[in-house]
């Protein structure tokens, strides 16, 4: 009778053990990477100068359909796996630019097209610059809130990334 009961047992056990597929593992591990990868793609995206629509948004939404055909099987979750596919590849774009920037720095003079102060409804102030026919909201540090009303420049230190985008080492305001 003992014995009965610990194969029973035994055997409840191992059923569930026996659900649990390696590829779902995959897939979670993936779609945790996809939710890091967006956060780090907005925090790189803020520190280098690139139009948004033109090159990452295409980038990010060609590997991720390519991706979701790959290796979804059910149509219901495309949309999420593109969205993580998607963000996975961006976030690999920017570490690429990034990682093998060059060590030479540049300044980069540019005109304010227009200045936001911090307030409630923004943690930080910014202001917007045009560069290269695009335009591009940049956050101004704290230390330099108190000369944003009399700027018309900002002074940009970057380094030219790996992929020919600049990465953004120091903003300066100046008059």
């Amino acid at each position: 009778m003992e014995q009965h009961r610990q194969r029973r047992s035994k055997r409840k056990s191992n059923r569930g053990k026996k659900k649990i597929k390696p590829a779902l593992v995959i897939k979670l591990i993936i779609y945790a990477l996809g939710i890091f990868s967006y956060f780090y793609s907005q925090t790189q995206y803020a520190n280098t100068l690139v139009a948004f629509f033109p090159t990452l948004l295409l980038i990010g939404l060609i590997s991720g359909i390519i991706s979701s055909l790959i290796i979804e099987r059910t149509v219901k979750y495309y949309l999420f796996s593109i969205i993580f596919f998607g963000s996975l590849f961006t976030a690999i774009f920017f570490k690429l630019n990034t990682s093998f920037a060059s060590s030479k720095e540049e300044k980069i003079k540019v005109r304010i097209l227009y200045k936001a102060l911090k307030s409630s409804s923004s943690d930080f102030s910014h202001v917007t610059v045009e560069y290269n026919d695009f335009n591009r909201d940049i956050e101004i540090d704290r230390s330099q809130d108190y000369m944003i009303g009399s700027a018309v420049y900002m002074v940009l230190t970057v380094r030219k990334g790996f992929l020919g985008y600049y990465v953004i080492e120091d903003k300066e305001l100046v008059k």
